[in-house]
C-alpha cells in the first residue's frame, strides 16, 4: 500500500492507495486539486474519485456534503478509508457506478463536479499495467472518448447555477471537448494552465513517485509547447459570479510505500 501525505490549498490529507488497484494522483490530478473552487455549504460530486483526493479537498474546503462515484469497487473501499482518515466521513457518500448516472438514480444535484477524466490514448498505455488501472487511463484511441461522453451528460447532474470543473489537454484531441462543451451550452472560463510534462500524464505519475520517494513541491506555470499543455476549465449553465483566473499554485506531496 501506498500512503501519500500532502497539503493543497492550504488544507493538509492523507492518502492510502491500493497499490495494484487504485490510481496514484499524477499530475493532472493534484493540478485540478490546486485549482478547484468550492464555496462553504457547497455541494460537491467527485467523478472516477479513485483515491479520494477532490473529495476529500471539497470536504476540508468546507462542502456540506460530498459525493463520489467510481466503477472500480477497491477505489469506493479506498476513498471511504480516506474519508474515516481525514475525519470527513459524516460529510461523504460514495457510490459504484458510471459517471454522474449514480447521481441521477437517486435524484441528486450538486452545486459543482469535477471529473478528471482519462485523457491518454488507448494506444499508449503500458501493455503491463494492472487491469484495473487500465480503466483509469484509457482515454480510447485520441484520449477524448471519456470527456466528451462525460460533457455530455453532466448537465441534469446540476443544480441550476451548478458548474463543472473540467480539465482539457493538449494531447488529446481537446477541439473534441471544446466542441462538446458548445454543444452542451456551457458559458466556459479558464482558471489556470501549466504545461504537464510526459511523466505527470496517464499511470506514469506512479512509477516517477516510486523511483523518487520522499517529499515533493509540485508547481504548476504555463510553458511554450501547446501539445503539453493543461488547463482547468470552469463551466456554467446558468448565470452565476465570474471566478477570476489564479497564479501559478504548488502543491507539496509526500509519497511513502
Amino acid at each position: 500500500m501506498y500512503r501519500i501525505t500532502c497539503r493543497v490549498q492550504g488544507r493538509r490529507l492523507v492518502l492510502d492507495i491500493h497499490e495494484q488497484s487504485v490510481f496514484v494522483p499524477n499530475l493532472m490530478s493534484w493540478f485540478t486539486a490546486a485549482h478547484m473552487r468550492v464555496a462553504p455549504g457547497e455541494t460537491f460530486c467527485d467523478v472516477g474519485l479513485g483515491s479520494g483526493l477532490h473529495a476529500l479537498l471539497a470536504a476540508k474546503l468546507g462542502a456540506r456534503q460530498v459525493y463520489g462515484t467510481d466503477i472500480n469497487p477497491v477505489a469506493l473501499r479506498f476513498a471511504r478509508r480516506n474519508a474515516r482518515l481525514n475525519g470527513v466521513a459524516d460529510r461523504c457518500r460514495f457510490f459504484l457506478g458510471d459517471l454522474t448516472r449514480p447521481l441521477l438514480r437517486r435524484g441528486l444535484r450538486v452545486d459543482a463536479v469535477i471529473y478528471n477524466a482519462p485523457q491518454f490514448p488507448g494506444r499508449l498505455v503500458p501493455p503491463g499495467i494492472p487491469p484495473r488501472l487500465r480503466d483509469s487511463v484509457n482515454g480510447g484511441r485520441d484520449g477524448s472518448r471519456l470527456n466528451v461522453r462525460f460533457l455530455r451528460e453532466v448537465g441534469p447532474a446540476l443544480l441550476p447555477r451548478g458548474r463543472v470543473y473540467s480539465p482539457l489537454v493538449g494531447w488529446s484531441a481537446p477541439a473534441r471537448s471544446l466542441a462538446a462543451i458548445r454543444e452542451g451550452g456551457f458559458r466556459c472560463r479558464r482558471l489556470a494552465q501549466a504545461d504537464i510534462p510526459p511523466w505527470g500524464r496517464g499511470n506514469r505519475t506512479r512509477a516517477w513517485f516510486l523511483e523518487h520517494p520522499g517529499r515533493h513541491v509540485l508547481t504548476f506555470a504555463p510553458g511554450s509547447s501547446a501539445t503539453a499543455r493543461a488547463w482547468l476549465l470552469e463551466l456554467r449553465l446558468g448565470a452565476g459570479a465570474r471566478a477570476a483566473a489564479r497564479k501559478p499554485s504548488r502543491v507539496e506531496v509526500d509519497f511513502t510505500c
